[in-house]
C-alpha cells in the first residue's frame, strides 16, 4: 500500500466507520466473487494516482448496489489504494446492509463527507445518477441517466481532485430490476421496492477508468453553464466507453 492508513477510532475503525480488519478477513471471498463468480476485468487502473486524492465518477445501475462492493474492491485491488464509494440514503440507512457496506468503506453520499475524504488525499467514488441509476428497469440498461447538477464537478474544483470518468458494465446483469411496487416504503425514504433476483447473477463485469480531467483547466470560468457542460462532456465519456465494453464483452453470461 503507498498511502498511509487513516487513524484508527478505539474500535479498530476510520472516522467513516471502515474496519480494516474486517475487510481483511472478507478480502478471499470478495476476490472470489470478483474472479470466479462476475469474471471482472478492469482497465484504465494505472489512472488512479499511487497517492494523493481523486474523485471517481462511475455509471451506476443493477437494483441492488453491488457495483459500489465490487467497485471497492475491484479497483482497490488493481490501484492497492482503498476506494471510497459515496452511496445514496436508501442503501445506507438500510438495516444491517448499511451497516456492512459502512465497515467495507462505503460513505453516505453527501457533498460534506466527499469533500471530507478527498481533503485527507483519499480515493473517492460518486455515482452522480444517484437512485435514478439504481432505479433503471431491464430495458433501460447501460443508458446513463441524468447526472443531476453537476455536483461532482464543483465538490471537483473545491477539493482540487483530478476527475477519473469509470465505466462500469455488469451491475444490471448481475441485479436486474425486473420491476417496481412503489408506494410503500416513502416514510423511510425508499421510493420503491424492487424485484429482483437476491443472490447475484453470474454476469460478466467490465470496467473502464478514463483519463484525468482537471475540472479548472476545464473551465478558465466558473459559472453554472460551464459546470453543465463539464458534467455532460464526463457523462458522455463514461456512455461511450460503456456502449464500448458492451460491444467489446458480447454475450453478459
Amino acid at each position: 500500500m503507498t498511502t498511509t492508513a487513516p487513524e484508527a477510532s478505539d474500535f479498530g475503525f476510520d472516522p467513516f466507520g471502515r474496519d480494516p480488519e474486517l475487510y481483511a478477513r472478507l478480502r478471499p471471498r470478495l476476490d472470489l466473487l470478483l474472479d470466479r463468480w462476475l469474471k471482472v476485468q478492469v482497465e484504465g487502473h494505472e489512472h488512479i494516482p499511487r497517492s494523493g486524492r481523486a474523485l471517481l465518477v462511475a455509471s451506476h445501475g443493477g437494483a441492488l448496489p453491488w457495483d459500489a462492493v465490487v467497485l471497492l474492491a475491484a479497483l482497490g485491488r488493481a490501484s492497492e489504494r482503498h476506494v471510497r464509494p459515496l452511496v445514496e440514503d436508501p442503501v445506507m440507512t438500510a438495516p444491517f446492509l448499511g451497516t456492512l457496506l459502512t465497515r467495507l468503506g462505503c460513505v453516505r453520499a453527501s457533498q460534506d463527507n466527499a469533500a471530507r475524504l478527498l481533503d485527507r488525499d483519499e480515493v473517492v467514488l460518486v455515482f452522480p445518477e444517484g437512485m435514478q441509476g439504481l432505479g433503471k428497469l431491464w430495458r433501460q440498461r447501460h443508458k446513463l441517466m441524468r447526472f443531476g447538477r453537476g455536483g461532482f464537478v464543483r465538490l471537483a474544483l473545491r477539493t482540487k481532485a483530478p476527475i477519473l470518468p469509470v465505466a462500469v458494465v455488469g451491475a444490471e446483469d448481475t441485479s436486474p430490476l425486473l420491476f417496481k411496487i412503489g408506494g410503500l416504503m416513502k416514510e423511510k425514504s425508499l421510493p420503491y421496492i424492487p424485484v429482483t433476483p437476491v443472490i447475484p447473477l453470474p454476469a460478466r463485469w467490465r470496467i473502464k477508468v478514463g483519463a484525468p480531467l482537471d475540472a479548472a483547466a476545464e473551465m478558465p470560468e466558473v459559472t453554472d453553464i460551464a459546470v453543465s457542460t463539464l458534467a455532460t462532456k464526463v457523462k458522455d465519456t463514461i456512455q461511450r466507453d460503456v456502449d464500448a465494453l458492451v460491444a467489446d464483452r458480447g454475450s453478459a453470461f
